[in-house]
């Protein structure tokens, strides 16, 4: 009897965990050794220290609303687009209850965005997109989600990535500037 429950027990915690998140079943099911992808994920510790270390409360509420962002990227032009295709199987064969939100086609770019509400307060996003350079990104949010927020999220993120600078140390420079012009003109 106690096999039994034992098992059970196994099977009822571990079930939900088995079909797991985008990103996890991506990783596990089409990426091949020979076709290496980077990969961040940025968990629930991560969002609560980057909301701590901002003075925008825009951004700190997201950061604080969000559960995880998960990212996979590639430059590879071949592999970008063969994953590009893996990406948009998987959805097709194991995260069909996913909603389009977004698809764009054209001949530079290609992006599917994809939704699922899980309750009131917590949303999953899929973005799948292939830049005019043939790049590939993945990203998978889960959280708490508005797309206003998210968009200034990905602002944010975009300046960084494009070494414009990181977004928190520039407001911290501005606020010290900001307290040394004062300084100065007491």
């Amino acid at each position: 009897m106690r096999k039994v429950i034992f098992i059970f027990l196994f099977l009822f915690t571990t079930g939900p965990l088995a079909g797991g998140d985008f990103i996890t079943e991506f990783l596990n099911t089409c990426v091949e050794a020979k076709r290496p992808v980077s990969n961040v994920n940025i968990g629930r510790p991560m969002l609560e220290k980057m909301a701590s270390n901002t003075n925008d409360e825009e951004l700190k509420k997201i950061f604080q609303n969000l559960s995880s962002i998960r990212i996979i990227t590639t430059e590879n032009k071949k592999d970008a687009h063969f994953y590009f295709k893996k990406a948009n199987e998987l959805i097709g064969d194991k995260f069909s209850d996913y909603q389009e939100v977004v698809s764009v086609n054209d001949r530079n770019a290609k992006i599917n965005i994809l939704m699922k509400s899980k309750d009131n307060k917590n949303q999953d996003i899929i973005f799948i997109g292939l830049d005019e350079d043939d790049k590939l990104t993945i990203i998978n949010i889960t959280g708490k989600i508005d797309f206003h927020a998210i968009s200034k999220l990905s602002d944010s993120l975009n300046k960084e990535i494009n070494g414009e600078g990181n977004p928190f140390e520039e407001e911290k420079e501005e606020k010290e500037e900001k307290q040394t012009i004062s300084k100065q003109q007491e």
